[in-house]
């Protein structure tokens, strides 16, 4: 049989089928059944499941506590799904800041809205230690860090780095809620009246750095282990450092010296309490000796 043969065959047969009045019958019985499926799930399936002709209408909740959003949303028959955003501290806590869908959208009931909020802690700033900053500095180190900027004034204990920061409120390493300002103090440069610098030695340093200051000098604390002959880092002093278990063991400039208010003494440090006494006791000899001495000068 070749393929023309086949083909003929074929063709007889589908002539044939064409004239049986069953197979027709069982075409017209399967449209029939499928026709009536489509009218079930159309008419009646679909409409259940989607809901095509139901829709509810997305109230507006921002600006509203989250609770009350949540029942307003509950009651039109939605979903909630609650999301934390950025801190904003002009806002109260847990107040819906944004919604999706927006409000007045029209949805299916049971439709999920994401109501953003105000996150419900207040993020904290370590503060940092500005001290020897200049003002300009300072000021962007703290917008930086989402602080503000408080007052900014004149430290009325010269320093001989001007325009730089020498005092700060709140201290370096404080925690601060983010928004919370920070006060300045600022130099002006050396005064122009003279001081004498007094004995230190054997103090410690906290004890050393308040006499400094009630002499209107200004102090840098040298580590314990650097040289005698190190020098500090420039336009910075540590006068208003906290030093715990510290001794000055030496003072960089000798005590009776003249000189300009404001200028800086550098405080050599020791943690050897006992070698603190023995200076100690040492400079208070040294003391009355330089005070007998004034007191007998005149008999001469």
């Amino acid at each position: 049989m070749n393929l023309q043969d086949s083909f003929w065959d074929a063709l007889d047969w589908l002539r044939a089928l064409g004239r049986n009045r069953y197979f027709w019958s069982g075409v017209a019985v399967l449209a029939g059944v499928g026709f009536a499926l489509y009218l079930i799930v159309d008419g009646l399936i679909m409409p259940s499941y989607t809901r095509h002709d139901v829709s509810t209408t997305v109230p507006n909740v921002e600006s509203v506590p989250f609770p009350k959003a949540q029942e307003q949303l509950q009651r039109r028959d939605l979903q909630v799904q609650r999301q934390v955003g950025r801190y904003n501290p002009n806002v109260a806590q847990n107040v819906v800041v944004d919604q999706t869908p927006l409000p007045n959208a029209k949805v299916k009931p049971g439709r999920r809205v994401y109501l953003t909020v105000n996150a419900g802690e207040v993020p904290m700033v370590s503060m940092p230690d500005l001290n020897g900053m200049s003002v300009r500095e300072a000021k962007n180190r703290i917008s930086s860090l989402g602080l503000t900027v408080g007052s900014v004034q004149e430290d009325p204990i010269p320093s001989p780095y001007a325009n730089t920061i020498t005092k700060q409120t709140p201290a370096a390493g404080d925690s601060l809620e983010e928004g919370r300002s920070v006060d300045l103090w600022y130099s002006t440069g050396l005064g122009d009246s003279s001081v004498e610098i007094p004995n230190v030695v054997g103090q410690t340093v906290n004890e050393a750095q308040r006499q400094l200051l009630e002499q209107q000098l200004r102090s840098v604390v040298v580590d314990t282990a650097s040289s005698d002959e190190a020098d500090p880092a420039t336009g910075r002093d540590t006068t208003e450092s906290v030093e715990t278990n510290l001794y000055v063991r030496r003072q960089g400039r000798s005590p009776g010296t003249s000189v300009r208010a404001g200028t800086e003494i550098r405080l050599f440090t020791t943690t050897d309490a006992e070698q603190a006494a023995a200076l100690r006791e040492s400079a208070a000899d040294t003391t009355s000796a330089a005070s007998d001495t004034t007191t007998t000068r005149p008999q001469q």
